[in-house]
């Protein structure tokens, strides 16, 4: 007996390479966008690199950028959404704002660099006004 589950395990290592089975219990782990912060909150994606967080949704001298914060391609955590002053990147356009924390201050970026939605439309799976900090 003992000299067959010598064999299978044999057979076995050669079939299966190491690590394999951690990395296929991993996988589902890897795939997943982060971990959401609340219930109302949403993970999403910036595309764009040194995008600006605001302290407000808007780009005007009244509204400068929150020093030293600046997002780019990867996910944060965005609390809402909410129309403000229209920022066009190339051929894209919206005048929606995503209020994010990107692991610094709160403050707003504008739609363009998120992920996902159209021109001048909100982010999907982002709330809208209500859910804001």
């Amino acid at each position: 007996m003992r000299t067959d589950l010598s064999t299978t395990m044999r057979a076995l290592r050669r079939a299966v390479p190491a690590g394999a089975v951690a990395t296929a219990a991993a996988l589902p782990l890897l795939c997943a966008g982060p971990a959401q912060a609340a219930a109302t909150d949403a993970s999403v994606y910036v595309w764009a690199t040194g995008v600006n967080v605001r302290a407000c949704p808007q780009v005007s001298a009244e509204c400068p950028p929150i020093s030293g914060a600046q997002i780019g391609r990867r996910w944060v955590t965005a609390f809402c959404q909410r129309t403000g002053g229209e920022v066009t990147d190339g051929p894209y356009r919206n005048n929606w704002w995503v209020q994010v924390n990107a692991g610094g201050p709160i403050g707003w970026i504008s739609a363009v660099y998120v992920r996902g939605g159209d021109n001048d439309e909100p982010v999907p799976g982002v709330p809208t006004d209500g859910d804001c900090r």
